[in-house]
């Protein structure tokens, strides 16, 4: 008896041995597991991908185009973002006299289509003299007289340049060039336009104060010229030089610096009957005066059907033109006109002239878009009183249609009675069109 007494309390305190080894055995198996959690926690942390990363790159490049002048900063962070930038050479493309910039991009030159010189021009094409841009399509530059000369090797070492645009020609650039009449597919003899990849280019836009008078008429081919933006003093005296059978867009812009001197055009007024779209720009702070300049574009290039033209050239468009020679309307001269779009348009400014132009005629079929950047209403521009149309009912009366874009109005809501007219609704103080 004392004996299974004995193995009993024996086997007992063996059992309480091993549960104690087993207690101590899962205590320590419960540290390890939170030890292991942490572990894997911080291993989940290291290894997570940044939202922004899992962006596909080509959205990424987006962002960053954004904020390129952070792009130092930007290839910095990792080695994805870096990849991003220098696989994207639009982040690239303005150069402003920075030697870290030159650096950096001139490595990725062959891959480079758009390239925007500021600055010190001169030095920064030279530093580039020894590389070519077998991609370059788009390039601006500031211009100024002593990168002249450095400019010109530029255009042949950029065989596919399509699109040029030099600003600040303020140094009178034209020298002689070929006798006057002589049709020529040379390079003319100028300071700024020599080499100028005459054959290829499809956009050029020149601005500044360049005396281009001495220009013998019809002696600049562009061949392929599509799109010639001037915001030159003497813009008419470059129309008689060139000779562009393919061009169909041009832009005249006044600035506050540059206003350019009226010139009758001396050559056939079918020169630039392909020109469809035209645009008549001003930049802030030029004064309302008579633009005479614009009446003479109404017969240079008869063919528009597209026009854009701010509001100050209202008067001279829509007025009776007093030159010798041009008896009726400038703008009566585009008679396959398809759209007019009036930009800073302001209905407490509107021209008689103007409104009276359409009051004369009917059917003109062209669209009228009016585009406003002000905020005063006047309530005659939309009268409810059918008795007494405003300005807008004689636009439609005459119009194919008529856009109001931000056009403030008085009355919050005008709504057409005739089924087959527009519908205005009124949002804030802004109108919208919307056909039924």
């Amino acid at each position: 008896m004392n004996s299974e007494l004995f193995d009993a309390r024996a086997k007992l305190a063996r059992l309480k041995r091993r549960e104690s080894e087993l207690v101590e055995e899962l205590l320590d198996v419960h540290k390890a597991v939170v030890a292991q959690k942490l572990v894997i926690d911080e291993l989940i942390k290291a290894s997570a991908i940044p939202p922004i990363n899992r962006l596909p790159n080509e959205l990424l490049a987006q962002i960053f185009l954004l904020i390129r002048h952070e792009r130092e900063k930007l290839a910095c962070v990792s080695r994805p973002w870096r990849d991003v930038i220098f696989d994207t050479p639009s982040i690239w493309n303005d150069i402003i006299n920075q030697q870290p910039e030159l650096d950096i991009i001139l490595p990725h030159v062959n891959r480079i289509h758009d390239l925007r010189i500021f600055g010190d021009a001169q030095r920064i094409i030279d530093r580039l003299a020894s590389f070519t841009f077998p991609a370059l399509e788009f390039l601006l530059v500031d211009v100024h007289a002593q990168s002249a000369n450095s400019l010109l090797s530029l255009y042949s070492r950029a065989p596919t340049l399509k699109c040029l645009r030099l600003r600040e020609l303020y140094h009178h650039p034209f020298h002689a060039g070929p006798p006057p009449g002589h049709l020529s597919t040379s390079t003319p003899h100028d300071r700024y336009l020599s080499n100028i990849p005459f054959q290829s280019l499809t956009h050029l836009s020149l601005e500044g104060a360049m005396d281009s008078r001495r220009l013998p008429r019809d002696s600049i081919h562009f061949p392929v010229l599509e799109s010639l933006e001037l915001r030159t003093k003497y813009p008419m005296s470059f129309l008689e030089a060139i000779v562009a059978p393919k061009l169909q867009e041009f832009e005249s812009s006044r600035t506050l610096h540059i206003i350019p001197e009226y010139k009758e055009f001396d050559g056939p007024l079918s020169k630039f009957d392909n020109v469809r779209h035209i645009v008549f720009a001003v930049s802030p702070g030029v004064p309302y005066d008579a633009f005479d300049l614009a009446q003479e574009f109404c017969y240079v290039f008869p063919g528009v059907r597209h026009a854009k033209i701010h509001m100050q050239y209202l008067h001279p468009l829509f007025s009776t033109c007093e030159t010798v020679g041009h008896p009726h309307t400038p703008i009566d001269n585009w008679t396959r006109l398809e759209t007019l779009e009036i930009q800073d348009f302001d209905v407490n400014k509107v021209d008689e002239d103007f409104v009276n132009w359409f009051r004369k005629r009917n059917a003109l079929g062209f669209h009228l878009k009016l585009v406003c950047e002000h905020r005063t209403s006047n309530h005659n521009f939309v009268a409810l009183d059918t008795s007494e149309p405003g300005p807008y009912q004689t636009f439609q009366e005459c119009c194919a249609s008529v856009e109001l874009c931000c056009v403030p109005v008085s009355s919050p809501m005008y709504l057409s009675v005739s089924a087959n007219s527009l519908q205005l609704v009124s949002v804030g103080r802004c109108i919208f069109e919307d056909a039924p």
